[in-house]
C-alpha cells in the first residue's frame, strides 16, 4: 500500500496562504461576488456601491473572505425596513424638500423599504 506523505510548508502554503490555491480560489470567487453585488445594489449617491469590499481572512479555521459594507445604512438596505414614524430628534421640525417642494413637518409617516438582498442573491456564484 502506498503512503502519503506531506511536506507541511508547501500543504501549509496551499491551504492557508492567500497565495496558495485555496486563498487564490477564496479570491476569485470573492471578487465575484463583489462585482455583482456592485452591480445589484441600489444607486442614489453611489456611496454605498462604492464602500462594498471584500477582505481576505485567516485563522484556526481555515481562510474565509468578508464582503460587506461599513456604511450605517447597509443593513436597512439590504433587508428592507417596515413602516415607521419618523420625528425630529433635536428640533421642533422636519425640513425636507421633495418634488422641488419646501416640506416643513412634525412627523413623517414612512412607507418603508423593501429588501434589496444584493450580497445574499449573489452567494450563488461561489458553485
Amino acid at each position: 500500500m502506498p503512503t502519503v506523505v506531506f511536506r507541511e510548508p508547501a500543504f501549509s502554503k496551499y491551504k492557508n496562504s492567500p497565495s496558495g490555491d485555496v486563498g487564490r480560489y477564496l479570491a476569485k470567487k470573492g471578487l465575484l461576488i463583489t462585482a455583482a453585488a456592485k452591480r445589484q445594489v441600489g444607486v442614489n449617491t453611489g456611496a454605498l456601491r462604492a464602500s462594498i469590499h471584500m477582505r481576505h481572512f485567516g485563522d484556526t479555521r481555515g481562510q474565509y473572505v468578508r464582503i460587506g459594507s461599513s456604511l450605517p445604512y447597509t443593513r436597512l438596505h439590504h433587508e428592507g425596513t417596515r413602516p415607521h414614524l419618523i420625528r425630529p430628534n433635536t428640533k421642533q421640525v422636519l425640513k425636507f424638500v421633495t418634488r422641488g417642494q419646501l416640506v416643513i413637518t412634525h412627523l413623517v409617516r414612512h412607507p418603508g423599504t423593501r429588501p434589496n438582498r444584493y450580497l445574499t442573491d449573489n452567494l450563488r456564484l461561489v458553485k
